[in-house]
């Protein structure tokens, strides 16, 4: 066993090990053994603090420019090699294997911002939470953790190099890391409260986790190695110990990271005073457990252990499915192997080489910037053209998607002056975006003017509830904008998600449940709320003049063609539920918003409703796939680009009925 140092802590890499495995189980989910432990980046930042003290603090003999390009030279061998192998191949697996989807572009701009340590900005500006389930499919999610550290390192060099000039002359050089860390600690706390995105993924909320191992380090400093009470060292580590386990076992995502993530820095706290305290040789069972060979191993494994996780776990979770015990055994296995092949063929020959451009801080800063350019670039290609890496059906993106295709088939253009100057005014949430390849079709062929606002997640006019109160003020600006650009006569479709979701129901507890569960959502108190919603929104739109269309619930399904169509994805057990429904029990699933239509409609004589349904399901079994085999929906309840085709005809017949009638 290598005998502990004032430079080297073996048992240090053990915490580090002790981190990286609680993430590792908490991200397998493995029957929810550690559902506190994402907190194990938490002990991450504390190590980091501390380690980064440690090492800036042998080196602040130099000059202030020195001191500064050595330290960033070494961040830069230490961090960008591996971290850029696995963005590199994550970008290559999504485009192969994962079909582009309503988050892949979340999912890039995620992947491309951790490219240059800005991923977790990227991630405080989306909608979803850490622990949201879209976030299972982001295969750059846990970059955010680095991009905090990366943001860490641009500040924190300055503030210990103070310390370390003026320590000794100056009382505010022991100042000025405190009060920042107590700053911290406020925002963390309030933004927990009011802005929690922010507060979890941005540095202003988490500094002080970093800090509280850089302060550990400087008061502790001229202490290392001198203490011999077993008593003392033993206590810290017991109760470091127990703190952490608090974290792992208790910690509430919605009160996180303040305060739950103060248990956890504490412990980590207490446990590397533990380590760093006692005189050589001291050891307890708990140091000596931590100085383990393949506890330690492990540890330095870890970075390559983190980086890796995540993709391996999106991955399998996009393709077979991590249900398995198969794939349950093989993930941990092809986790370590990656890691140990990025640590001993990537990480270590890179940070150890000695050629001049790894020497100088000015050639390794130079390489750095334009390596990660190169790969940005190169990541961005491959987001670009995934029809020709894709190896899955869905490659054919004019079939599959809805996107604003330039039709293949001929257009035979509608000439009627009663159509000149029109406008389509469409607003709704995701479902608006899923019309595109429709709405283009059908400015083509009548020459109106589409206008869509989109906002996915923002139904409008839904009839299953009141609309979302976080999307009132998007919905009020663009019914301002539709009521100053429409003219009498123009039509305003509105279009939404209308029924209940199948997906991600219980259906593996037999065929009626998912349809209990689903009907059980509609309530009398949610109508209410629904009618209520849809008069308002009708009656301001009715004060404009214009038209007003709504598509009735389409069909939906229990699982997604996009994500079962391919022989590396058909033995996802997502796919078990199947892609056809009977027809009977999705009329029962929309009854109430079809009833509530009638009521509407009887109230008010311009509202004008389209139903695509029995045109996407014209017999009694309703299917995603049309009788030629081609997807009607891209996933269970978003139309695909052939669905869109196969709607145009009504849609189009609908809108000339409104415009071409008398009157």
């Amino acid at each position: 066993m290598r005998t502990p140092s004032l430079a080297y802590l073996p048992a240090i890499d053990g915490l580090r090990a002790i981190a990286v495995l609680a993430v590792i189980i908490f991200h397998a989910d493995f029957l929810k053994f550690l559902p506190g432990g994402f907190t194990g980046v938490d002990m991450f930042f504390v190590i980091s603090g501390y380690v980064i003290s440690q090492s800036l603090s042998e080196r602040g003999s130099t000059s202030f420019a020195g001191y500064l390009k050595d330290f960033y030279r070494r961040r830069c061998l230490r961090i960008l090699p591996a971290l850029l192998v696995v963005l590199l191949v994550s970008f290559l697996l999504s485009a192969m294997f994962m079909p582009q989807f309503w988050l892949s572009e979340q999912i890039n701009r995620t992947g491309l911002a951790a490219f240059f340590g800005v991923s977790n900005v990227a991630l405080a500006w989306n909608t979803d939470t850490y622990f949201a389930p879209g976030g299972e499919l982001n295969l750059f999610l846990h970059t955010w953790s680095l991009g905090v550290e990366e943001q860490f390192y641009v500040i924190f060099p300055v503030v210990f190099f103070i310390w370390l000039r003026y320590r000794a002359q100056s009382f505010a050089a022991w100042v000025v890391l405190p009060v920042l860390a107590v700053v911290s600690l406020g925002v963390s706390a309030l933004q927990t409260q009011t802005d929690q995105l922010s507060a979890f993924y941005l540095l202003p909320g988490r500094f002080w986790e970093l800090a509280a191992g850089a302060l550990l380090f400087q008061i502790i400093d001229k202490r290392r190695g001198s203490v011999r009470s077993r008593v003392l060292v033993s206590g810290l580590l017991v109760c470091g110990f127990i703190l952490l386990m608090a974290g792992f076992l208790f910690a509430q995502p919605e009160r996180f990271p303040f305060p739950w993530a103060i248990s956890t820095v504490a412990g980590t706290v207490l446990m590397i005073a533990g380590l760093a305290l006692p005189v050589a040789g001291h050891h307890s069972p708990v140091q000596g457990l931590l100085q383990w060979r393949v506890i330690t191993y492990l540890g330095r494994l870890s970075y390559s252990l983190y980086l890796w996780h995540w993709p391996v776990a999106v991955f399998l979770r996009w393709t077979t499915g991590t249900e398995s015990l198969v794939v349950q055994l093989l993930y941990p296995v092809i986790v370590l192997a990656l890691a140990a092949a990025s640590y001993h063929w990537v990480e270590t020959p890179i940070r150890t080489g000695k050629s001049p451009w790894q020497r100088r801080a000015w050639s390794t800063g130079a390489v750095s910037v334009a390596v990660m350019g190169l790969g940005a670039g190169l990541a961005f290609w491959m987001t670009e053209n995934t029809e020709w890496l894709s190896l899955s059906q869905t490659r054919d993106t004019y079939t599959w998607y809805a996107y604003k295709h330039y039709p293949q088939e001929d257009i035979e253009p509608v000439k009627d002056k009663r159509l000149e100057g029109r406008q389509l005014f469409v607003i709704g949430d995701s479902h608006t975006a899923a019309y595109r390849t429709m709405l283009n079709l059908v400015s083509l062929k009548l020459g109106v003017k589409v206008v869509d606002y989109e906002q996915g997640g923002c139904g409008v006019l839904t009839l299953m509830d009141a609309d979302p109160a976080k999307c009132a003020a998007r919905r009020v600006a663009d019914f301002k904008d539709i009521e100053a650009r429409a003219k009498p006569g123009d039509v305003v479709f509105l279009a939404s998600l209308r029924m209940p979701e199948l997906q991600w129901r219980s259906w593996w507890l037999g065929r009626e449940t998912g349809f209990k569960e689903a009907m059980a959502e509609q309530t009398t108190r949610k109508s209410v709320a629904a009618k209520a919603a849809a008069k308002t929104v009708l009656a301001r739109l009715e004060a404009s003049k214009v038209h007003i269309l709504i598509d009735a619930p389409k069909p939906l399904y229990k699982a997604p063609p996009n994500r079962c169509s391919d022989w590396f994805n058909q033995s996802n057990p997502i796919c078990l539920p199947g892609l056809t429904v009977e027809r009977y029990r999705l009329e029962q699933l929309r009854a109430p918003q079809m009833a509530l239509l009638d009521k509407l409609k009887a109230e008010h004589p311009d509202l004008v409703v389209w139903d695509p349904f029995p045109v996407l399901c014209p017999a009694a079994i309703c299917s995603a796939y049309d009788k030629d085999g081609r997807p009607l929906f891209f996933d269970s309840n978003h139309l695909s680009g052939q669905g869109n085709r196969v709607l145009e005809p009504s849609f189009t017949k609908t809108l000339l009925s409104i415009w071409t009638q008398p009157g």
